[in-house]
């Protein structure tokens, strides 16, 4: 056979390569994927943290105020790094953002901060869109100190009195955070309408901070409290305009002024209630400052005066729906001790909404709650 015949079998390219010792197929090869390693580098912060957004806080983490505060966090911090090459940026940028805070004297948000950013540069480690984890090594602010403020039951009443100048949303929120004892974002202001049972007197908060679903009792005044806003919102105040009563009448939501979404202005609302006790004091003569508190504060309040009351520690637990740890006793019962303990729970959440109106006397019997 002569040479021309097998020829086209051979391209002359590939023959003139093989005889020079190149392999063009994979030199180019090669190339190609160079190029994809450069232009995968190349991707900014802001590329990589929305892939991290979309792929991993969006599927992983449990819908609620946290993640949302977590997309906030990295938006925000991270945000003047935003056009840089995700391997540019080093270890001291990360550090610098930590330290910033805590100089503010905010260790504890200084601590989140780091933690929400070390998950995000180990997962685009972990991806392969950056050749190493930049925050493994990056320093704490500091030791936290574990919040003991606790409003007296004294203090609890005039916070209380405060809420009624809130009107017809801020108000009844603040006063079903007293009256429930749970946690004020997740399990009182994004309650649905659907959750609650006013035959039974109660509500069921299906996926809260601990993931199993949680029954609050609902005494009287709370009870009282949701019947008013439902009324509200079938009616709406006088002050609505017809476009408002359209969307609340229909509204998901038992706390909302868009019908659509809970409501949102915690932190707003919180600094209107303080100013309040302000003025309350003013009035009743009172010139010592109100004490610095935050609203988790109420939850030790109530759990320290059911305490006190008589009321078993394991029925409080279950009150605030607490994940047992450490090395309080029921962390091992609760493994399988499934008890839900209702009837105790309602008649403590009864007797501290008694306490809480001022119904309650300075000697009390656990035997004699109704």
């Amino acid at each position: 056979m002569v040479w021309w015949a097998v020829a086209p079998l051979y391209p002359r390219s590939r023959v003139q390569d093989k005889t020079s010792g190149i392999d063009r197929v994979a030199a180019q090869e090669a190339l190609r994927v160079a190029a994809a390693a450069e232009a995968l580098t190349a991707r900014t912060v802001k590329d990589i943290l929305d892939l991290y957004i979309l792929n991993h806080i969006e599927q992983e983490l449990k819908p609620g105020q946290a993640r949302e505060e977590r997309k906030r966090q990295l938006l925000r911090y991270l945000g003047p790094h935003f056009t840089r090459r995700i391997d540019d940026v080093s270890r001291a940028d990360i550090q610098k953002i930590i330290d910033t805070k805590q100089a503010e004297g905010k260790v504890v948000m200084a601590n989140r901060l780091r933690a929400a950013i070390a998950a995000f540069t180990l997962w685009s480690y972990n991806r392969g869109h950056s050749a190493k984890d930049v925050s493994s090594a990056v320093q704490k602010a500091g030791k936290e100190t574990a919040r003991t403020r606790t409003p007296s039951l004294d203090e609890v009443r005039e916070i209380w009195a405060a809420t009624f100048k809130l009107g017809n949303l801020w108000g009844p929120f603040f006063r079903l955070c007293i009256l429930t004892g749970q946690r004020s974002r997740s399990d009182i202001l994004s309650v649905k309408w659907s959750w609650v049972d006013f035959e039974k007197s109660r509500y069921e908060i299906p996926n809260p901070k601990n993931g199993r679903a949680h029954i609050v009792h609902l005494c009287d005044a709370a009870l009282a409290e949701l019947v008013n806003l439902k009324n509200l919102q079938l009616a709406c105040a006088e002050e609505c305009s017809m476009m408002s009563q359209e969307k609340l009448a229909g509204s998901t939501f038992v706390f909302s002024t868009t019908g659509r979404t809970a409501a949102s202005g915690v932190s707003k609302a919180k600094g209107r209630l303080d100013s309040e006790l302000r003025v309350q004091r003013g009035k009743n003569g009172n010139a010592e400052a109100f004490e610095l508190w935050v609203l988790h504060d109420l939850r030790r309040s109530q759990a320290t005066a059911l305490a006190e009351a008589g009321f078993d520690e394991g029925v409080v637990d279950r009150i605030q729906n607490h994940v047992a740890g450490g090395s309080r006793a029921s962390a091992v019962a609760a493994v399988y001790n499934k008890a839900q303990k209702l009837p105790e729970r309602a008649r403590a959440l009864n007797a501290w909404g008694e306490m809480v109106l001022g119904r309650w006397g300075d000697v009390v019997s656990v035997r004699g709650v109704a």
